[in-house]
């Protein structure tokens, strides 16, 4: 499979460097498409959705701005999810997907 080279990630990499636990986390991204769309996305693991869960005494976690779900916050693992759902489908299309069913 070819990868899509269509877009650009933004992270704070001082956010990630700050992390008390990387295994336990999340942060926001910015994915920017080729034609200028600009989505936000939360990377976060899975650890932190039991944690936010458990926090705010709830049995899921409700809709709200598209999760990536990674084992550990990093650059590459964040860039290697991205990237992943980039090169699934054509032009990005379920980073587009959840973007327009959010808004």
């Amino acid at each position: 499979m070819e990868k899509n080279n269509d877009f650009s990630i933004q992270i704070d990499e001082n956010q990630l460097r700050d992390l008390k636990d990387p295994f336990n986390s999340n942060v926001e991204v910015f994915v920017t498409f080729k034609n200028g769309l600009i989505v936000a996305i939360i990377v976060g693991t899975p650890k932190n959705l039991e944690y936010l869960m458990s926090k705010d005494r709830v049995n899921f976690y409700g809709p709200g701005l598209l999760w990536i779900i990674v084992k550990e916050l990093t650059v590459e693992t964040i860039h290697d999810a991205i990237q992943g759902y980039m090169d699934h489908s054509p032009n990005g299309y379920w980073l587009k997907l959840y973007y327009f069913w959010n808004n």
